[in-house]
Order: C-alpha cells, then sequence, then structure tokens
C-alpha cells in the first residue's frame, strides 16, 4: 500500500506544471544580469546601474541575448537599471511590448531597432528623463520634446518638436503615421527600413500645416 502511494504521489508531482526556469543568463553590465525564459519567450534584465552598448552583429564575445534575439517575446527590464545600451534590441523581431522603468536615465542610439513586431512602448510616470505622453506608445526625451524610439502603433503627440534619428528604423509594420505641425525636425533615417530603402508598408504619411 505504502509503494502504492509513493507511486501516486510521483505521478501526481510529474503532473503538476512546473514553474519556469532561465534557459539562459548572462551579464549586461558591471552590475546588471539578464536571465531568458524560453517557455515564455522572456527576457528578464535585473540589478543595479548602466547597461553595456553593443556592435551590430558581433554581440556575442560579451555574452549577449542575440542568440536568442528572434525568439524574445517580452522584455522586462527591473527598476534599477539606469540606462539602456546602443543595439541592446537590435532584431527582436517578435518583441511585442517594452516599459522604461523609473530609474533609466540613458537610452543608446537605436536601442530598439528592427523591432518590427513591437506594438506597445510605455515609459513609466514617475521618469524624470524621458516620457510616454498621452498613451503614445514611444519613448520621448522630455526635456528636448525629442521623440526618439516609436513602434507601429505609435501616435506622434502634438507637443513634439522633432523626431529623432533612427526613430522609427525597421518598424516594418508601420503603415500610416501623422506629423504634427509641432514637429520641426526629423532626424537621420527617422524612418528607414534598411540601409537602401524606407519602411516599405509605410504607405499613408500626413503632414500637418
Amino acid at each position: 500500500m505504502r509503494i502504492l502511494k509513493q507511486q501516486l504521489l510521483l505521478l501526481l508531482l510529474l503532473m503538476m506544471p512546473m514553474a519556469a526556469s532561465a534557459d539562459a543568463s548572462g551579464k549586461c553590465g558591471d552590475n546588471l544580469t539578464w536571465t531568458y525564459v524560453e517557455a515564455t519567450g522572456t527576457l528578464t534584465i535585473s540589478g543595479s546601474g548602466a547597461m553595456y552598448d553593443y556592435v551590430i552583429f558581433n554581440p556575442y564575445y560579451d555574452g549577449h541575448w542575440y542568440f536568442f534575439h528572434e525568439s524574445i517575446k517580452n522584455a522586462v527590464i527591473e527598476e534599477g537599471v539606469t540606462s539602456i545600451g546602443l543595439n541592446a534590441f537590435h532584431g527582436c523581431s517578435v518583441l511585442t511590448s517594452v516599459t522604461i522603468p523609473n530609474s533609466v536615465t540613458s537610452i543608446g542610439n537605436n536601442a530598439f531597432p528592427y523591432c518590427s513586431g513591437l506594438t506597445s512602448i510605455k515609459v513609466e510616470s514617475g521618469n524624470t528623463k524621458y516620457d510616454s505622453r498621452n498613451n503614445c506608445n514611444a519613448i520621448i526625451e522630455t526635456s528636448t520634446n525629442t521623440l526618439i524610439s516609436g513602434c507601429k502603433n505609435t501616435i506622434i503627440a502634438n507637443s513634439v518638436t522633432s523626431i529623432g534619428e533612427s526613430a522609427f528604423i525597421g518598424c516594418s509594420g508601420l503603415t500610416s503615421i501623422t506629423i504634427p505641425n509641432s514637429v520641426t525636425s526629423i532626424g537621420d533615417n527617422a524612418f528607414s527600413g534598411n540601409e537602401f530603402i524606407g519602411i516599405s508598408n509605410l504607405t499613408n504619411v500626413t503632414v500637418e500645416w
């Protein structure tokens, strides 16, 4: 009878859902680490301080998560991270949403290029350097009113005065955009699809006067 009970208990334990564990991890700053869980496609960045910058197409040497970049669906940037590095999320094509915590005070150039599946970008309301005013689905540098990173669902707020360099680079899901009359400058490659052509699906551009 005791053996039967033990066998039943073992069977029940095997049938219970297992908690997701990290499939890979590494270091992405002097005091920052990243973990990736394949089952959920979730990348979590935790710790304190600045994130490393990365070289496009050659990030493997320093333990970057680029090996998983085409399967990362969710990015969790925890409070305590103070910067997002250059090219950090380059080519994360199935990444759908990202939230920038209050602790982030620096975002490198091309932090989210070619993230074609990105539908939601949000900056937490207590961040003093960046904002996502009016639920615009973009990152705006508050002091300069510059939109530095957008996605296919971005609505450019009419208080934005500048669209930054490469702000929508590789955003292939972007089909329509309205540029308000508050915008007085647009940076290089702001709407570039790749190094040769623009965003091919962008067929409706409205410029307010």
